[in-house]
Order: structure tokens, then sequence, then C-alpha cells
């Protein structure tokens, strides 16, 4: 690590502490017409959509007018349309680019994509470093990053060490194992039912976590505070201390880039508050991201505010163009209310956060019934340790064709009860907080990990669908 680095990040911080959120969405917002501009030239596909949008592109000279003017677009809109010679600007040639990233593949008839360029790919290790220090303070400490998201998500940095192994529970706990003593800390950057996979072999395997400092970034989808709480407990850290370790989420869309939405200490603790709050309400997670990187607008909301998320990317060298992306989530902007809950230092301490915050609600597939949403159960199933002990973390709900639901869970690969047993105690709590809430009792049943007939043993690979409709 050259100190020179070093140094650039802690300016480059002690700069950012002296912002505000309104300033960083100003400076954004200015960014706006440069990239428009730049579409609207030189990328074929976007010419084609304002054309049929009625939009003069010459006439959008500012931030307010592109969101005035620019359509707002979709997957089906983009990559479901037209080719990739069209959607790339004319002039990047092929030698330039690095790297393609693809989305999870969730719904519509084709992946998207995401295209970067060999210069993008030379400045990626130090934004991640910059990102890294801002969480983890890995100039302070030595660090070993292991990454276990997908195959095809890699890191890279030119401070910590990384370790990419993708969904390979032996490979990751072999090298915490061998190589995470040598660090003052180690990153472990996943998914949450992976994540659960990898805390069961490393039981088999008797491994002793509390040898090792851990964090955690959790990606790939939402979870509940009661596996945060499970999750520390496994790995032997302390999580709701000043100074404590990290478990934070990081949110990314793969056609727009990796980790645009992240949290820290502050939103956690706000998130874990309200939970305090109230167990038995699913919970937004409550993310800040970085205004002068991709400009963040909700649509449609509705009266609770709830609406489109739509990101613009601000990189005025990206290959393809992203501007006004309705992304499929739903999200609004993070008000007073959501602050009632802390302690006035806890207040005082998010309010200091110099980025732009929002809560992010999901997918509105995941709202499964009236009484119901997917996360209600994401909580439940690790509402009692010795519970979760037992479960892979996989489930899946379906709605009766005569009326109400059937949830349907996995046992772990390791779990030491069967389906009777484990099904009985897991029915008690959801019974207690359907009571609670009266809501309708969903009928329940387990499996043994290998007979669990909805698509696994689980293919990490991909992103698990937990609720798919009637049977």
């Amino acid at each position: 690590m050259s100190r020179l680095s070093r140094l650039k990040r802690t300016v480059l911080l002690s700069l950012l502490a002296r912002q505000t959120p309104e300033k960083l969405l100003a400076a954004g917002r200015k960014r706006l017409p440069a990239v428009f501009q730049r579409a609207a030239r030189h990328c074929a596909a976007y010419r084609t959509l304002l054309e049929e949008a009625g939009v003069r592109a010459e006439q959008c000279t500012s931030g307010e007018q592109v969101l005035q003017c620019a359509p707002i677009l979709t997957k089906a809109d983009l990559f479901e349309r037209f080719p990739i010679q069209q959607l790339m600007v004319d002039k990047v040639p092929p030698t330039a680019l690095a790297g393609v990233l693809t989305s999870s593949g969730h719904g519509g008839s084709n992946f998207a994509f995401g295209v970067s360029t060999r210069r993008q790919h030379h400045l990626t290790p130090d934004d991640i470093d910059l990102g890294l220090q801002q969480a983890f303070g890995i100039d302070q400490r030595s660090t070993l990053l292991v990454n276990c998201l997908p195959m095809g998500v890699v890191f890279t940095s030119n401070t910590v060490c990384v370790a990419n192994v993708s969904v390979r529970e032996d490979m990751a706990l072999a090298i915490l194992r061998q190589a995470g003593p040598l660090f003052d800390q180690a990153i472990l950057c996943t998914d949450p039912l992976f994540c659960k996979r990898l805390l069961d072999y490393a039981a088999e395997q008797a491994f002793d976590w509390s040898q090792l400092r851990m964090n955690v970034i959790l990606g790939e989808e939402m979870f509940s505070e009661e596996y945060r709480s499970y999750l520390a407990a496994a790995l032997q850290v302390p999580l709701d201390e000043p100074g404590g370790t990290l478990i934070g989420s990081s949110m990314g869309v793969g056609e727009l880039g990796l980790n645009l939405f992240f949290e820290n200490s502050e939103t956690i603790a706000l998130r874990r508050a309200l939970h305090r709050q109230n167990p038995d309400q699913p919970l937004p997670s409550y993310f800040c991201f970085n205004p002068l990187r991709s400009y963040v607008e909700i649509v449609d909301a509705g009266a609770d505010g709830v609406g489109d998320l739509v990101i613009t990317m601000l990189d005025r060298e990206a290959p393809v163009p992203m501007i006004r992306y309705r992304t499929g989530d739903r999200a609004r902007w993070l008000t007073a209310a959501d602050r009632e809950p802390l302690t006035d230092a806890e207040r005082a301490a998010l309010a200091a956060v110099p980025f732009p915050m929002l809560a992010m609600h999901g997918r509105a597939r995941d709202r499964v019934s009236a009484d119901w949403h997917v996360d209600h159960f994401k909580a439940l199933l690790y509402r009692r340790p010795a519970v979760a002990d037992q479960l892979s973390g996989a489930f899946r709900v379906l709605a009766l064709d005569e009326g109400g639901l059937r949830l349907d869970v996995q046992l772990a690969q390791i779990a030491s009860r069967g389906p009777e047993a484990v099904g009985a105690e897991l029915q008690s709590l959801i019974a207690e907080s359907a009571a609670r809430r009266g809501a309708e009792v969903p009928e329940l049943r387990c499996f043994s990990y290998a007979s669990f007939h909805h698509g696994m043993g689980l293919d990490y690979e991909r992103k698990f669908r937990y609720f798919q409709g009637g049977v």
C-alpha cells in the first residue's frame, strides 16, 4: 500500500465529511446534462428512444430539464429490445472493453448486463479501497477480504488481500482458517443464504470464529435484524457496541454497478432501534448512496412516500449509458419520523452523515398477501437461534388455489432434528406473530435438505425466489 494512496484517501474522506446531502445532490444534478448529451449524440438506441418520446436533446441543457424530459426506461426498453451494438456509445471500441457483468436474470426474457472499460477497471481498486477505509479502517488494520459472491462478481484492491472464491464454502473456510490469522481483520462478502451455508459448514468443521476479527458485507437480497443478530452471535462478534465490527448490507444492480447503496453504523443503529420498537413489522433497509456516482429519483410515490427507484449513472465514460433507469425496486426518502426511536446521540450521528439516505422496500412482488410479506418469514426463521440452527434459510411461499398460504421450509444439511420437530417449533413462532397482528396462519411444511423440491440443493449462483405465486 503506497503512502500516497493512503494520504489521498485521508484527504478525500476528510473533504467528504464536510459535505451535506443537499450539496452532494446538487453537485450530482449538475452532471446530468453531460451524460445525457453524450448518450443522445453517441448511442443509437438512446437516440431512437428520445425520438419516440418526442424529446429534442438540444433543449435539455440543465439537470432539471433532463429530469423533466428524458424518458424513464426499463430493462425491456433497453436490453430486451436493442442489440449491444446499439446500446453502446459509438466511440468505445471492443479492444477498450475489460468486463461484462450480468443481472440476476429475474423477470423478462433476457439478461441485463453492465459493460466496463479498461480505464474503469484501472480506477476500480482505488474506489473500492476508499469505501473499505470508510467502513472498516483498512489503512489502520491489515485486512483479508474473502469474496463469496457468485461467479463473475470479483473484487480488486490495492490495499487489502482479496480471495475471490465464489460460492465454495470449503475454499472460503480453508482460506479463513489458514490465512485469516495473518491479518488484523477479515471481511466476508457474501449473500445471506450462502453465509448460512458457510456457518453450517464451519460448525461441521468445528471452526473457531473467535480467532478472527470478522466483518461481513451482505448483498444480493434484503435480510432481517434477527438474521443480523444470529450472524453476529455465530461469528462471536459485538454488534451494538461503539467501535465494534460491522455486519452491513450493500446493494448493487448488475447493469448499473456494485455497491450503489450501502449501510453504515448509523443506518444500522436506526434499523435496529425500529426493530426493537416493533419486531413483527418488516423493515426497509436504510441505505446511503454517493450522488456524485449515481443520481437517484423516487417516482410515482404513493401517500406513504414509497415509489419506484430510478437511477442515472453519472460516469461520462460508461460504454452503455444508463439514464433514468427504473430498477424494479421500491424505495422512499428517509424522513424525520424514521429517526424518532433513536437516542439523541444516535440522532446526531445520523444527521452528521454526509450522504443522502433512503429506505429501500425491496420489490412489490415480495408482498404475498394482505397479512404477509416475504420479510416476515425471513425474520421468523431466525427469531429463535436454536430453530435457525436447524434450517438452511431457504423457503418458498405458495398461494393456495383454495385460499390462504403455504410455507415450505428447508432444513439445513447439518440438521440434528427431523422435519416434524423443527416444524412444530417454527409453527409456534409463526402462530405467535400472526396472533399479534391478527393475521391468518399459513400452512407449514418442513422438508429435509435433500427432499426440498423448490430448485434445491441450493443453487447459490442465482438469487433464490421465495415467492412464486399459486399452486
